[in-house]
């Protein structure tokens, strides 16, 4: 066993030695004969070079700071709150708030009301309320059509009040998932801006509520 990893060693040494002369000696010749064909490559080789010694350094800090480390404590919640994102009331969220209602301790819903739409928000807060009359739907009123803008400040005094319980916060964004692929690009657009500014607060998760029985 012993010789014959010894032999298996020596075969690998002696490949890799001569693959590396081989490569020298074409680097060598290029540079003495061909210098004016290959000099545009060394800008990119060091571009290449640069990029690939970023990227490594990234994994190498982002793995440092995920990984684990004495003192670390588990952390335990009293409860979670569900914020749930309602639009209009539609299958989508009423199938939203049902799942809300299985995974939260409480179960709020938000709702954002603007000039041009005030007459027809009034009728969703009403048909909430015949659907969900044990779920509190907080109306927002805001002057522009900025919807993202409010959404994040409740979302920040939500999470606020959750925390003084110590209860976690899950902020729950409906949407309905198309039967073609390329109609994504026709719906849920203000979902897709929602989750992202909600992504970087630390202690909000943001989760999807995907309904997918469409059949056109």
């Amino acid at each position: 066993m012993e010789k014959g990893k010894g032999a298996n060693f020596l075969k690998s040494a002696f490949a890799n030695i001569l693959g590396a002369i081989i490569c020298y000696a074409i680097v060598l010749i290029l540079l003495l004969f061909r210098l004016g064909d290959i000099w545009p490559f060394f800008p990119i080789i060091l571009v290449l070079t640069f990029l690939f010694l970023s990227i490594h350094n990234h994994y190498q800090k982002v793995a440092k700071q995920l990984r684990l480390y004495e003192g670390i404590e588990k952390r335990t919640y009293d409860g979670n709150l569900v914020l749930v994102l309602v639009g209009n009331v539609t299958r989508v969220s009423i199938g939203a708030i049902n799942y809300a209602q299985s995974i939260g301790d409480e179960v709020l819903a938000m709702h954002i009301s603007t000039k041009e739409t005030a007459e027809k928000d009034q009728e969703i807060l009403q048909e909430f309320a015949d659907y969900f009359p044990n779920i509190t739907l907080k109306n927002i009123n805001t002057s522009y059509r900025d919807i993202i803008t409010p959404s994040v400040k409740y979302v920040k005094r939500i999470a606020q009040e959750a925390k003084q319980k110590n209860y976690t916060v899950t902020v729950l964004v409906p949407q309905f998932i198309p039967n073609k692929p390329w109609q994504n690009i026709l719906h849920n657009q203000m979902s897709l801006k929602l989750k992202y500014a909600l992504r970087w607060h630390e202690d909000v998760v943001v989760a999807s509520y995907s309904y997918t029985n469409l059949k056109e």
